[in-house]
Order: structure tokens, then sequence, then C-alpha cells
């Protein structure tokens, strides 16, 4: 039997880490039956080059999100909010974001990471995006600001997902996804996670690399220190130890919430 083919939701091709050799890269997943990727959008800037990359990537394989990071929130003026409005209209665009909240860093001041999400929140209830969330150490406000557009709230996904149980649920009552990246395999770092997912529907849940970043355990990039959507089996691998399900369950449970959640359609045979 055919394995469920895999969806990367976070994917930051377009960081410095994979100039030289993202074609590579992107063949190397696709070898591991990583069939389609949503390349992340962190800036203004970042959103403009994903967008270039999925037209230079096979047709209907590569899809991105156009938004502003809350570590780059001080950017996104009335000017940044026409580009993204213009981004947000071309084809491959699938989604609003990155945006959210980062209290941890807090590399913008927080009532600037604030306006920039109402902003771009507000921007995917009118064009009727979903939207790609960012939240670290800051899920209360962000609630808080999204509740404020309950009736017209999109679908939404909190990428990257390492939390408690407790605010899972508050995610998922709320009909929000969920993206789980190798995170869920770091041993002594994710036992929230680990307890949140008794939680989680599989049907809210979506895979992810966040490449460069987050190599899962057992995975051995091709350059040292940096990770690649060609881990993102290994991903789906720990995420079904973790649950104590077959692979091919949390495969196809993947695929088919990132297919739905993303108004993609399948590939053609």
């Amino acid at each position: 039997m055919t394995p469920s083919p895999l969806i990367d939701i976070g994917l930051n091709l377009a960081n410095r880490r994979f100039t030289a050799d993202w074609e590579p890269v992107v063949a190397r997943a696709h070898a591991a039956g990583v069939a389609r990727f949503i390349l992340t959008g962190t800036s203004l800037k970042v959103s403009r080059e994903v967008a270039r990359l999925t037209e230079k990537m096979a047709a209907g394989t590569a899809y991105f999100t156009a938004g502003v990071h809350p570590h780059y929130a001080s950017e996104l003026g009335a000017e940044g909010l026409g580009e993204l409005r213009e981004l947000l209209s071309h084809p491959n665009a699938v989604a609003v974001g990155e945006t959210g909240l980062d209290y941890n860093r807090d590399l913008s001041p927080r009532h600037v990471q604030r306006a920039a999400l109402e902003a771009q929140v507000a921007l995917a209830c009118t064009l009727g995006k979903p939207l790609f969330l960012h939240e670290r150490d800051a899920a209360q406000d962000l609630l808080a600001i999204l509740d404020n557009f309950k009736s017209r709230l999109p679908r939404c996904v909190v990428h990257c997902f390492t939390g408690s149980e407790a605010i899972a649920r508050q995610y998922i009552e709320r009909g929000f996804y969920l993206g789980i990246t190798g995170w869920v395999g770091q041993k002594n770092r994710n036992q929230d996670l680990l307890q949140a997912l008794t939680a989680i529907p599989p049907e809210r849940l979506m895979l992810e690399t966040d490449a460069p970043y987050l190599t899962p355990p057992g995975y051995k990039p091709s350059v040292a220190g940096r990770n690649e959507p060609a881990a993102l089996p290994r991903v789906a691998e720990l995420l079904a130890i973790a649950r104590g399900v077959p692979l091919e369950q949390v495969r196809a449970d993947a695929y088919m919430a990132s297919m739905k959640f993303f108004g993609l359609n399948d590939l053609p045979g």
C-alpha cells in the first residue's frame, strides 16, 4: 500500500541557509514522500521571496503564506498592509501569516505586536483567508484578540505548537488546528506537548518541519545543524510514537487536515 503523501505546512525556504541549494533540498523532500510545501512568509520581504519561490517550483506543489511575524511587527503600517493584500491575491497564497504574539523574546514592543496582529486578522477576515499563527508565552492575549473577531474569524492554525494541555483545549474548542514539528520527539522538553496531544483530535493536527529549525531527533541532515523538509517523515514517525497509533494513520489524518485547512485539491495522478 502506498503511504499517504505528506504536506510540510511550515517551511522557511527563503531562509538564507537554503539560498545556495534550495532546489536539491526540495528534490530530497519529494524523494522522501513530501508532496507539497507551504512556504512561510515572516516579513514583507520574505513574503515576496516565498511568492517567487513557489513560481519556480512544480505547479501545484508549492504555496505560501504572506504576513508579518511579531518580531517584525513595527514594519506593518498602512503601506505594508496594502502590500500584504496584494501578495495575498497571488494564486499560490493560501494563508495570512506568520502573524501572532511572541512574549518570549519580545523583539517588538507588545503593544506593537498586538496592533500588527489585529490588522492582519482583520485582513484575513476581509479576504476569507486562513490564519497562520505564531504564539509564545502569549496565549491569553492572542485568544482575546482573536475572540474579538469570533463571528468572522477564518480557519486558524497555531503553527509549531509546543504548549500545554490547557492551552491546547482552548485552541481546540475554538476550532483551531495545530502544527506539530520535531519538538514532539525532544525528550525532556516535550512533556507539555505530550500531555497536550491527549486533548487534540487527529483531524486537527498538521505536520511541519519549520526548517531550517527544529531538526527532529533521529534525522540526520545533509548539512549539519540545518533541518530540511525531507525530515517530515521523521516528524510523522515521532508523532505516531507519541500518540501510540500507526504511522499511516498519522500521515493520512495530517494529509486530510492540511488539504481541508488550506483548501487544496488532489494532485493529478
